[in-house]
């Protein structure tokens, strides 16, 4: 059984057609990074696999079970979302944002209980946030809140993580941080999927990329042979360097000056 499977999926804004007859399965425990240009579906397919877009053709499942026939406290059990950005209307205390993950496993009107808040302490212990907890969440700085924003997701408890850009506007330290948060949790079996401009930080995190090109997949398989000069050159239409990571033995893209 697959964690996210996309079969036969056709999608489009207006009239315009994105995806057409895509299908795509994610294996349980996968680590897969998207990757492509401006325009080229990567949101969308997230907003598919999450249940908040639904697909004019075909039928995106998760753990077996088709996102079509599930409300959205069933999808938030199993789905977690992490976007690029969050804003907050209010100064939430920061534990009080992580509570929030807890909303798909209480009843209307029910409060928390001691499950509940052992979960978001676990969350915030996990991601290293639990200095932040007499703050607000407007009071914290950009990769402090992605961490929160990751605690919330994990107090959903679901079994797959999907991750919108999340280092997008992080400095190199809390790139490194994060990532490695996610390795953590894939190494403990979550499912992870992970949007990312960062062909780089694509390579060294995922054990497979999809390369999508206008709603289509111009290559899926280990980043050793998806990041290539020959399909990035195609697809984004730029002559990279691509090289190997001294370390890693990853992908290495560089672009040439002049």
């Amino acid at each position: 059984m697959s964690s996210v499977e996309f079969a036969g999926v056709r999608f489009g804004y207006g009239r315009a057609a994105l995806f057409r007859d895509f299908s795509l399965e994610v294996a349980p425990g996968e680590f897969l990074g998207v990757i492509g240009p401006n325009g080229a579906g990567k949101s969308t397919l997230l907003k598919l696999a999450a249940g908040l877009l639904a697909p004019e053709r075909g039928a995106v499942t998760v753990m077996g079970e088709g996102l079509a026939g599930m409300s959205r406290r069933a999808i938030a059990r199993r789905v977690g979302v992490v976007p690029q950005e969050s804003h907050f209307a209010f100064d939430y205390g920061v534990r009080d944002v992580v509570m929030m993950g807890r909303n798909p496993h209480l009843g209307r009107l029910q409060r928390p209980g001691t499950e509940d808040r052992a979960r978001v302490e676990e969350a915030l212990a996990f991601v290293g946030a639990g200095g932040l907890v007499e703050k607000g969440i407007n009071e914290v700085s950009g990769g402090e809140k992605q961490l929160v924003v990751l605690a919330r997701a994990l107090a959903q408890q679901p079994d797959i993580l999907l991750l919108d850009e999340p280092t997008a506007h992080l400095d190199i330290s809390h790139q490194q941080g994060f990532g490695g948060l996610l390795r953590r949790l894939n190494r403990q079996g979550k499912t992870v999927i992970f949007l990312s401009h960062d062909l780089n930080l694509a390579a060294l995190l995922c054990s497979r990329v999809l390369l999508l090109d206008r709603g289509r997949a111009a290559a899926c398989d280990v980043p050793e042979r998806v990041i290539t000069r020959e399909l990035i050159a195609q697809v984004y239409g730029i002559e990279p360097i691509v090289g190997r990571h001294p370390v890693s033995g990853r992908p290495q893209v560089m672009l040439p000056g002049g």
